[in-house]
Protein backbone atom coordinates (compact mmCIF):
# COMPACT_ATOMS: atom_id res chain seq x y z
CA UNK A 1 0.00 0.00 0.00
CA UNK A 2 0.94 3.83 -0.68
CA UNK A 3 0.58 6.62 1.75
CA UNK A 4 -1.33 9.80 0.48
CA UNK A 5 2.39 11.91 0.98
CA UNK A 6 3.40 9.25 -1.94
CA UNK A 7 5.69 6.72 0.30
CA UNK A 8 5.54 2.79 1.03
CA UNK A 9 2.91 2.65 3.58
CA UNK A 10 5.04 -0.87 4.58
CA UNK A 11 8.36 -2.47 4.82
CA UNK A 12 7.18 -5.12 2.25
CA UNK A 13 6.82 -2.87 -0.79
CA UNK A 14 10.35 -1.12 0.29
CA UNK A 15 12.30 -3.87 0.20
CA UNK A 16 10.39 -4.89 -2.86
CA UNK A 17 11.35 -1.72 -4.60
CA UNK A 18 15.20 -1.91 -3.13
CA UNK A 19 15.12 -5.06 -4.88
CA UNK A 20 13.99 -4.17 -8.45
CA UNK A 21 16.41 -1.31 -8.18
CA UNK A 22 19.27 -3.81 -7.51
CA UNK A 23 18.57 -6.07 -10.02
CA UNK A 24 18.43 -3.06 -12.99
CA UNK A 25 21.75 -1.95 -11.51
CA UNK A 26 23.59 -6.01 -12.06
CA UNK A 27 21.79 -6.15 -15.56
CA UNK A 28 23.48 -2.94 -16.02
CA UNK A 29 26.69 -3.71 -14.94
CA UNK A 30 26.30 -7.10 -16.85
CA UNK A 31 25.79 -5.69 -20.29
CA UNK A 32 28.70 -3.04 -20.07
CA UNK A 33 30.93 -5.84 -18.89
CA UNK A 34 29.84 -8.30 -21.63
CA UNK A 35 30.03 -5.12 -24.17
CA UNK A 36 33.18 -4.16 -22.90
CA UNK A 37 35.77 -4.41 -25.98
CA UNK A 38 39.43 -4.57 -25.60
CA UNK A 39 41.86 -2.24 -27.09
CA UNK A 40 42.84 -4.66 -30.31
CA UNK A 41 39.23 -5.48 -30.97
CA UNK A 42 38.57 -1.32 -31.23
CA UNK A 43 41.01 -1.16 -33.59
CA UNK A 44 39.65 -4.41 -35.60
CA UNK A 45 36.30 -2.96 -35.52
CA UNK A 46 37.61 0.48 -37.11
CA UNK A 47 39.75 -0.88 -39.30
CA UNK A 48 36.88 -2.75 -41.08
CA UNK A 49 34.82 0.25 -41.16
CA UNK A 50 37.66 1.58 -42.67
CA UNK A 51 37.95 -0.54 -45.23
CA UNK A 52 34.04 -0.61 -45.87
CA UNK A 53 34.32 3.13 -46.62
CA UNK A 54 36.80 2.79 -48.95
CA UNK A 55 35.76 -0.34 -50.67
CA UNK A 56 32.27 1.74 -51.49
CA UNK A 57 34.72 4.68 -52.67
CA UNK A 58 36.14 2.28 -54.79
CA UNK A 59 33.63 0.43 -56.28
CA UNK A 60 31.35 3.96 -56.85
CA UNK A 61 34.26 4.79 -58.59
CA UNK A 62 34.73 1.68 -60.59
CA UNK A 63 31.35 1.62 -61.75
CA UNK A 64 31.39 5.52 -63.19
CA UNK A 65 34.47 4.83 -64.95
CA UNK A 66 32.41 2.20 -67.06
CA UNK A 67 31.62 3.71 -71.00
CA UNK A 68 28.65 5.31 -71.68
CA UNK A 69 25.77 3.19 -73.15
CA UNK A 70 25.32 4.27 -76.79
CA UNK A 71 21.65 3.85 -78.28
CA UNK A 72 22.31 1.16 -80.76
CA UNK A 73 20.58 -2.22 -81.17
CA UNK A 74 22.15 -4.95 -78.73
CA UNK A 75 22.03 -8.58 -79.48
CA UNK A 76 19.32 -10.31 -77.20
CA UNK A 77 21.20 -12.97 -75.19
CA UNK A 78 18.39 -15.74 -76.20
CA UNK A 79 17.58 -15.42 -79.76
CA UNK A 80 21.15 -13.32 -80.82
CA UNK A 81 18.66 -10.87 -83.04
CA UNK A 82 19.61 -7.01 -82.72
CA UNK A 83 16.74 -5.50 -80.00
CA UNK A 84 16.39 -2.16 -80.14
CA UNK A 85 16.19 0.56 -76.82
CA UNK A 86 13.01 0.70 -75.26
CA UNK A 87 13.82 3.04 -71.84
CA UNK A 88 17.23 4.64 -71.27
CA UNK A 89 19.41 5.48 -67.71
CA UNK A 90 16.77 3.16 -66.00
CA UNK A 91 18.29 3.44 -62.34
CA UNK A 92 18.93 0.02 -60.27
CA UNK A 93 20.24 -0.31 -56.81
CA UNK A 94 22.14 -3.38 -55.19
CA UNK A 95 24.09 -4.37 -52.26
CA UNK A 96 28.04 -5.94 -52.82
CA UNK A 97 29.99 -6.56 -50.64
CA UNK A 98 31.40 -3.37 -50.53
CA UNK A 99 28.17 -1.67 -50.24
CA UNK A 100 25.57 -0.58 -51.60
CA UNK A 101 25.66 1.06 -55.22
CA UNK A 102 23.64 2.37 -57.92
CA UNK A 103 23.84 2.42 -61.98
CA UNK A 104 22.10 3.33 -64.85
CA UNK A 105 21.46 1.37 -67.64
CA UNK A 106 19.52 1.22 -71.16
CA UNK A 107 16.85 -1.35 -71.27
CA UNK A 108 16.34 -3.26 -74.61
CA UNK A 109 13.14 -5.37 -76.12
CA UNK A 110 13.63 -8.05 -78.65
CA UNK A 111 10.21 -8.15 -80.64
CA UNK A 112 11.23 -11.94 -81.19
CA UNK A 113 11.54 -13.58 -77.92
CA UNK A 114 8.51 -10.49 -76.55
CA UNK A 115 11.49 -10.44 -73.59
CA UNK A 116 13.45 -7.37 -72.39
CA UNK A 117 16.92 -7.28 -70.97
CA UNK A 118 19.24 -4.91 -69.72
CA UNK A 119 22.78 -5.39 -71.79
CA UNK A 120 24.90 -3.53 -68.68
CA UNK A 121 23.69 -6.25 -66.04
CA UNK A 122 24.53 -8.64 -68.50
CA UNK A 123 27.82 -7.39 -68.92
CA UNK A 124 28.42 -6.65 -65.02
CA UNK A 125 27.05 -9.94 -64.18
CA UNK A 126 24.38 -8.85 -61.95
CA UNK A 127 21.32 -11.36 -61.55
CA UNK A 128 18.35 -10.64 -63.38
CA UNK A 129 16.14 -11.02 -60.09
CA UNK A 130 17.25 -9.74 -56.80
CA UNK A 131 19.05 -6.96 -55.09
CA UNK A 132 22.16 -7.75 -54.39
CA UNK A 133 25.60 -9.15 -56.71
CA UNK A 134 26.41 -12.90 -57.60
CA UNK A 135 28.88 -12.86 -54.85
CA UNK A 136 26.28 -11.72 -51.98
CA UNK A 137 24.24 -14.10 -53.25
CA UNK A 138 26.38 -16.54 -53.60
CA UNK A 139 26.75 -16.14 -49.59
CA UNK A 140 23.45 -16.13 -49.14
CA UNK A 141 23.31 -19.52 -50.68
CA UNK A 142 26.09 -21.12 -48.03
CA UNK A 143 24.22 -19.76 -45.12
CA UNK A 144 20.73 -21.14 -45.79
CA UNK A 145 22.33 -24.40 -47.43
CA UNK A 146 23.21 -24.85 -43.56
CA UNK A 147 20.43 -23.01 -41.38
CA UNK A 148 16.80 -21.68 -41.17
CA UNK A 149 15.82 -18.70 -42.76
CA UNK A 150 15.14 -16.82 -39.40
CA UNK A 151 18.49 -18.42 -37.90
CA UNK A 152 20.87 -17.53 -41.47
CA UNK A 153 19.59 -13.93 -40.83
CA UNK A 154 20.77 -13.52 -37.16
CA UNK A 155 24.12 -14.98 -38.07
CA UNK A 156 24.24 -13.08 -41.20
CA UNK A 157 24.00 -9.58 -39.57
CA UNK A 158 26.80 -10.80 -37.12
CA UNK A 159 29.25 -11.50 -39.89
CA UNK A 160 28.25 -8.44 -42.28
CA UNK A 161 26.66 -5.69 -40.34
CA UNK A 162 26.99 -3.20 -43.55
CA UNK A 163 24.97 -5.23 -45.01
CA UNK A 164 21.92 -6.29 -43.58
CA UNK A 165 19.38 -8.94 -44.89
CA UNK A 166 16.06 -10.29 -43.84
CA UNK A 167 14.90 -13.97 -43.72
CA UNK A 168 12.78 -13.37 -46.84
CA UNK A 169 15.80 -12.38 -48.47
CA UNK A 170 17.34 -15.79 -47.92
CA UNK A 171 13.64 -17.56 -48.92
CA UNK A 172 14.05 -15.74 -52.32
CA UNK A 173 17.57 -16.96 -52.85
CA UNK A 174 16.32 -20.33 -52.39
CA UNK A 175 13.38 -20.38 -54.55
CA UNK A 176 15.55 -18.92 -57.42
CA UNK A 177 18.19 -21.41 -56.99
CA UNK A 178 15.96 -24.50 -56.06
CA UNK A 179 14.02 -23.72 -59.04
CA UNK A 180 17.36 -23.63 -61.34
CA UNK A 181 18.57 -26.90 -59.71
CA UNK A 182 15.20 -28.35 -60.56
CA UNK A 183 15.56 -27.03 -64.54
CA UNK A 184 18.67 -27.87 -64.88
CA UNK A 185 19.59 -31.26 -67.01
CA UNK A 186 20.33 -33.71 -64.23
CA UNK A 187 23.68 -35.04 -66.22
CA UNK A 188 24.91 -31.12 -66.39
CA UNK A 189 24.52 -30.12 -63.18
CA UNK A 190 26.48 -33.63 -62.30
CA UNK A 191 29.25 -32.42 -65.00
CA UNK A 192 29.19 -28.74 -63.28
CA UNK A 193 29.33 -30.25 -59.47
CA UNK A 194 32.03 -32.66 -59.83
CA UNK A 195 33.99 -32.67 -63.59
CA UNK A 196 33.78 -36.04 -64.51
CA UNK A 197 37.70 -37.83 -64.25
CA UNK A 198 38.95 -39.20 -67.42
CA UNK A 199 40.00 -42.72 -66.09
CA UNK A 200 37.42 -45.03 -65.61
CA UNK A 201 37.05 -46.57 -62.30
CA UNK A 202 37.70 -50.08 -62.03
CA UNK A 203 34.56 -50.61 -59.88
CA UNK A 204 31.54 -48.06 -58.65
CA UNK A 205 29.35 -48.16 -55.96
CA UNK A 206 25.99 -46.83 -55.84
CA UNK A 207 23.67 -46.45 -53.02
CA UNK A 208 20.08 -45.50 -51.96
CA UNK A 209 17.62 -44.68 -49.31
CA UNK A 210 14.66 -43.05 -48.00
CA UNK A 211 14.21 -40.98 -44.99
CA UNK A 212 11.05 -39.05 -43.69
CA UNK A 213 10.79 -35.18 -43.24
CA UNK A 214 7.98 -33.19 -41.66
CA UNK A 215 5.92 -31.54 -44.54
CA UNK A 216 2.70 -29.71 -44.36
CA UNK A 217 0.35 -31.39 -42.92
CA UNK A 218 2.17 -34.55 -42.51
CA UNK A 219 5.61 -36.58 -43.43
CA UNK A 220 7.02 -37.17 -46.64
CA UNK A 221 9.99 -39.43 -47.65
CA UNK A 222 12.98 -37.79 -49.57
CA UNK A 223 15.02 -40.67 -51.65
CA UNK A 224 18.93 -39.96 -51.18
CA UNK A 225 21.18 -41.62 -53.48
CA UNK A 226 25.05 -41.58 -53.81
CA UNK A 227 27.61 -42.68 -55.97
CA UNK A 228 31.35 -43.10 -55.31
CA UNK A 229 34.64 -44.57 -56.59
CA UNK A 230 35.69 -47.73 -54.87
CA UNK A 231 39.21 -45.65 -54.20
CA UNK A 232 37.21 -42.98 -52.84
CA UNK A 233 36.95 -44.75 -49.78
CA UNK A 234 39.43 -45.08 -47.42
CA UNK A 235 40.06 -47.03 -44.56
CA UNK A 236 42.67 -48.03 -42.44
CA UNK A 237 41.92 -51.77 -42.41
CA UNK A 238 38.45 -54.34 -42.27
CA UNK A 239 38.24 -53.48 -38.38
CA UNK A 240 37.71 -49.69 -39.01
CA UNK A 241 35.13 -47.76 -40.47
CA UNK A 242 35.58 -45.82 -43.86
CA UNK A 243 35.60 -42.59 -45.21
CA UNK A 244 34.24 -41.74 -48.30
CA UNK A 245 36.62 -38.79 -49.61
CA UNK A 246 34.28 -38.05 -52.91
CA UNK A 247 31.04 -38.40 -53.55
CA UNK A 248 27.92 -37.25 -55.86
CA UNK A 249 24.53 -37.15 -54.28
CA UNK A 250 21.11 -37.24 -55.60
CA UNK A 251 17.82 -36.66 -54.00
CA UNK A 252 13.77 -36.18 -54.63
CA UNK A 253 10.89 -35.76 -52.83
CA UNK A 254 8.51 -38.90 -53.59
CA UNK A 255 8.49 -39.60 -57.98
CA UNK A 256 10.53 -42.76 -57.95
CA UNK A 257 10.98 -42.12 -62.28
CA UNK A 258 12.49 -38.45 -61.72
CA UNK A 259 15.19 -40.05 -58.50
CA UNK A 260 15.90 -43.32 -61.23
CA UNK A 261 16.82 -40.39 -63.93
CA UNK A 262 19.18 -38.03 -61.52
CA UNK A 263 20.91 -41.79 -60.13
CA UNK A 264 20.80 -42.62 -63.94
CA UNK A 265 22.75 -39.38 -64.54
CA UNK A 266 25.04 -39.53 -61.57
CA UNK A 267 26.43 -43.21 -63.17
CA UNK A 268 26.98 -41.65 -66.60
CA UNK A 269 28.96 -39.24 -65.40
CA UNK A 270 30.79 -41.49 -63.01
CA UNK A 271 31.46 -43.84 -66.43
CA UNK A 272 30.21 -46.59 -65.08
CA UNK A 273 29.68 -47.82 -68.29
CA UNK A 274 33.83 -47.61 -68.36
CA UNK A 275 34.04 -49.27 -64.90
CA UNK A 276 34.89 -53.25 -64.65
CA UNK A 277 32.10 -53.46 -61.95
CA UNK A 278 29.18 -51.57 -60.98
CA UNK A 279 28.06 -52.58 -57.33
CA UNK A 280 24.54 -51.40 -55.72
CA UNK A 281 24.23 -52.07 -51.88
CA UNK A 282 20.56 -51.49 -50.34
CA UNK A 283 18.19 -53.16 -47.84
CA UNK A 284 15.52 -55.37 -48.97
CA UNK A 285 12.75 -53.43 -50.28
CA UNK A 286 11.74 -54.54 -53.62
CA UNK A 287 11.81 -51.02 -55.15
CA UNK A 288 15.44 -50.60 -54.44
CA UNK A 289 16.45 -53.50 -56.76
CA UNK A 290 13.80 -52.06 -59.13
CA UNK A 291 15.83 -48.65 -58.95
CA UNK A 292 19.25 -50.80 -59.55
CA UNK A 293 17.54 -52.66 -62.47
CA UNK A 294 16.58 -49.57 -64.29
CA UNK A 295 19.53 -47.39 -63.33
CA UNK A 296 22.54 -49.83 -63.90
CA UNK A 297 21.06 -53.33 -65.11
CA UNK A 298 24.29 -54.97 -65.27
CA UNK A 299 25.42 -54.08 -61.37
CA UNK A 300 25.66 -56.49 -58.94
CA UNK A 301 22.90 -56.03 -56.34
CA UNK A 302 24.13 -56.76 -52.91
CA UNK A 303 21.54 -57.05 -49.50
CA UNK A 304 23.06 -54.79 -46.86
CA UNK A 305 24.63 -57.40 -44.46
CA UNK A 306 23.60 -55.32 -41.43
CA UNK A 307 20.43 -55.62 -42.25
CA UNK A 308 20.22 -59.53 -43.10
CA UNK A 309 22.07 -60.08 -39.51
CA UNK A 310 18.88 -57.42 -38.00
CA UNK A 311 16.35 -59.66 -39.89
CA UNK A 312 17.44 -63.02 -38.85
CA UNK A 313 17.27 -61.69 -35.69
CA UNK A 314 14.17 -60.23 -35.27
CA UNK A 315 13.07 -63.55 -35.99
CA UNK A 316 15.13 -65.13 -33.66
CA UNK A 317 13.23 -62.83 -30.68
CA UNK A 318 9.88 -64.09 -32.04
CA UNK A 319 10.90 -67.57 -31.40
CA UNK A 320 12.93 -67.51 -28.20
CA UNK A 321 11.88 -64.08 -26.69
CA UNK A 322 13.45 -61.09 -26.10
CA UNK A 323 14.52 -61.07 -22.77
CA UNK A 324 16.44 -64.59 -23.10
CA UNK A 325 19.69 -62.77 -24.16
CA UNK A 326 22.27 -66.15 -23.99
CA UNK A 327 19.94 -67.64 -26.33
CA UNK A 328 19.99 -64.55 -28.80
CA UNK A 329 23.43 -64.40 -28.25
CA UNK A 330 24.25 -67.99 -30.04
CA UNK A 331 21.59 -67.79 -32.63
CA UNK A 332 23.40 -64.46 -33.59
CA UNK A 333 26.74 -66.03 -33.47
CA UNK A 334 25.41 -68.99 -35.63
CA UNK A 335 23.32 -66.84 -38.19
CA UNK A 336 26.60 -64.45 -38.71
CA UNK A 337 28.87 -67.22 -39.02
CA UNK A 338 26.59 -69.28 -42.07
CA UNK A 339 26.19 -65.74 -43.89
CA UNK A 340 29.42 -64.89 -43.73
CA UNK A 341 30.40 -68.18 -45.10
CA UNK A 342 27.41 -67.92 -48.06
CA UNK A 343 25.74 -70.91 -46.24
CA UNK A 344 22.37 -69.62 -47.49
CA UNK A 345 21.26 -73.35 -47.86
CA UNK A 346 22.04 -74.29 -44.88
CA UNK A 347 20.48 -71.47 -42.66
CA UNK A 348 17.51 -71.87 -44.26
CA UNK A 349 17.64 -75.74 -43.70
CA UNK A 350 18.36 -74.76 -40.17
CA UNK A 351 15.31 -72.18 -39.99
CA UNK A 352 12.85 -75.14 -41.03
CA UNK A 353 14.24 -77.70 -38.29
CA UNK A 354 13.16 -75.32 -35.89
CA UNK A 355 9.27 -75.66 -36.76
CA UNK A 356 7.82 -78.05 -34.29
CA UNK A 357 4.07 -79.67 -32.81
CA UNK A 358 4.69 -76.33 -29.95
CA UNK A 359 5.53 -73.88 -32.71
CA UNK A 360 2.87 -71.01 -32.60
CA UNK A 361 1.09 -69.25 -35.34
CA UNK A 362 3.44 -66.11 -34.50
CA UNK A 363 6.29 -68.02 -34.91
CA UNK A 364 5.45 -69.72 -37.93
CA UNK A 365 4.89 -66.31 -39.61
CA UNK A 366 8.10 -64.78 -38.12
CA UNK A 367 9.80 -68.28 -39.54
CA UNK A 368 8.22 -67.72 -43.02
CA UNK A 369 9.23 -63.78 -43.63
CA UNK A 370 12.38 -64.93 -42.82
CA UNK A 371 12.93 -67.61 -45.43
CA UNK A 372 10.88 -65.42 -47.66
CA UNK A 373 13.39 -63.16 -47.69
CA UNK A 374 16.02 -65.13 -47.89
CA UNK A 375 14.97 -67.20 -50.83
CA UNK A 376 14.12 -63.49 -52.60
CA UNK A 377 17.52 -62.95 -51.84
CA UNK A 378 19.93 -65.22 -52.28
CA UNK A 379 21.56 -63.88 -54.57
CA UNK A 380 22.46 -60.73 -53.18
CA UNK A 381 23.83 -62.42 -49.93
CA UNK A 382 27.09 -64.30 -51.38
CA UNK A 383 28.83 -62.31 -48.72
CA UNK A 384 31.86 -64.97 -48.88
CA UNK A 385 32.36 -64.08 -53.12
CA UNK A 386 31.51 -60.30 -52.13
CA UNK A 387 34.37 -60.48 -49.76
CA UNK A 388 36.64 -62.66 -51.98
CA UNK A 389 36.26 -59.53 -54.23
CA UNK A 390 36.92 -56.95 -51.53
CA UNK A 391 33.64 -55.52 -52.34
CA UNK A 392 31.57 -53.68 -49.41
CA UNK A 393 28.98 -55.53 -48.25
CA UNK A 394 27.39 -52.82 -45.88
CA UNK A 395 24.48 -49.61 -46.76
CA UNK A 396 26.60 -47.61 -44.35
CA UNK A 397 27.85 -44.43 -46.29
CA UNK A 398 23.79 -43.88 -47.28
CA UNK A 399 23.02 -43.86 -44.07
CA UNK A 400 25.68 -41.68 -42.80
CA UNK A 401 24.42 -39.61 -46.09
CA UNK A 402 20.88 -39.49 -44.69
CA UNK A 403 22.34 -37.26 -41.61
CA UNK A 404 25.11 -35.30 -43.35
CA UNK A 405 22.38 -34.16 -46.61
CA UNK A 406 19.24 -34.17 -45.57
CA UNK A 407 18.41 -34.38 -41.91
CA UNK A 408 21.08 -31.78 -41.11
CA UNK A 409 19.26 -29.19 -42.95
CA UNK A 410 16.02 -30.56 -43.35
CA UNK A 411 14.49 -32.23 -39.76
CA UNK A 412 15.22 -30.06 -37.52
CA UNK A 413 12.37 -29.48 -34.64
CA UNK A 414 9.59 -26.98 -35.67
CA UNK A 415 10.02 -27.08 -39.41
CA UNK A 416 7.05 -27.81 -41.17
CA UNK A 417 7.61 -27.53 -45.23
CA UNK A 418 5.68 -27.14 -47.92
CA UNK A 419 6.23 -29.90 -51.30
CA UNK A 420 7.78 -27.56 -53.40
CA UNK A 421 10.06 -26.29 -50.32
CA UNK A 422 10.88 -29.38 -49.61
CA UNK A 423 11.73 -30.75 -53.28
CA UNK A 424 13.97 -27.97 -53.98
CA UNK A 425 15.85 -27.82 -50.40
CA UNK A 426 16.76 -31.90 -51.26
CA UNK A 427 17.86 -31.29 -54.56
CA UNK A 428 20.47 -28.50 -53.21
CA UNK A 429 21.51 -30.00 -50.13
CA UNK A 430 22.53 -33.18 -52.50
CA UNK A 431 24.23 -30.19 -54.70
CA UNK A 432 25.96 -28.37 -51.81
CA UNK A 433 27.43 -31.82 -50.46
CA UNK A 434 28.49 -33.00 -53.84
CA UNK A 435 30.35 -30.02 -55.17
CA UNK A 436 31.03 -27.82 -52.03
CA UNK A 437 30.56 -24.26 -50.87
CA UNK A 438 33.11 -23.30 -52.86
CA UNK A 439 31.32 -24.56 -56.57
CA UNK A 440 27.82 -25.69 -56.07
CA UNK A 441 26.45 -22.35 -56.93
CA UNK A 442 28.08 -21.36 -59.97
CA UNK A 443 27.84 -24.97 -61.16
CA UNK A 444 23.94 -24.51 -60.60
CA UNK A 445 23.93 -21.74 -62.73
CA UNK A 446 26.16 -23.07 -65.47
CA UNK A 447 23.87 -25.91 -65.66
CA UNK A 448 20.85 -23.84 -65.71
CA UNK A 449 22.11 -21.69 -68.57
CA UNK A 450 23.27 -24.61 -70.17
CA UNK A 451 19.84 -26.26 -70.55
CA UNK A 452 18.27 -23.50 -71.56
CA UNK A 453 20.74 -22.69 -74.32
CA UNK A 454 20.30 -26.43 -75.51
CA UNK A 455 16.54 -26.21 -75.45
CA UNK A 456 16.92 -23.19 -77.22
CA UNK A 457 18.58 -24.69 -80.00
CA UNK A 458 16.96 -27.90 -79.94
CA UNK A 459 13.62 -25.72 -80.41
CA UNK A 460 15.00 -23.96 -83.14
CA UNK A 461 16.16 -26.97 -85.16
CA UNK A 462 12.63 -28.58 -84.90
CA UNK A 463 11.78 -25.17 -86.11
CA UNK A 464 13.66 -25.28 -89.51
CA UNK A 465 12.98 -29.05 -90.21
CA UNK A 466 8.42 -28.09 -89.75
CA UNK A 467 7.35 -28.33 -93.67
CA UNK A 468 6.55 -24.89 -94.97
CA UNK A 469 2.55 -24.01 -94.56
CA UNK A 470 0.43 -24.78 -97.80
CA UNK A 471 -0.71 -21.33 -99.44
CA UNK A 472 -4.75 -21.62 -99.89
CA UNK A 473 -5.12 -21.92 -103.82
CA UNK A 474 -8.33 -20.16 -105.61
CA UNK A 475 -7.85 -22.38 -108.42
Amino acid sequence: MINPCGGYADKEGMAKKNKQLAVSKFAQLVKAGVEERCLLSRMELEVEESKRRLGQEEMDKRLAELPPENGRPKACPRCGRNARVRAKDLERTFSAMSGTHTIRRNYHYCDACKAGFFPRDEFLGLPRQGEVSVEVDKRLADFLMNDPFETAERRWNFHYRHLKVSSNQFRNVAKRLGAKAEEANPELLQAALCPPSPEASDTIYFMSDGGMVPMRPDWAEVKLGIVFRHESHLREDETTRGVISQARYVAQLGEQDAFVEQVSAALNVENAAGARQVVYIADGAPENWNLATKACPGATQILDWYHAVENVMKCGKALLGEQNEAALACWEVGAKVLLAQGQIEPLVKTLMEVIGPQTTEDELSALENLVRYVRNNQSRMKYDEFREKNLLIGSGPIESAQHHVIQIRMKRTGQHWSNRGARQMARMRAAYRTAGPEHFYDAIHWAYRETVRQRSTLENIALCRKPPKRRASNV
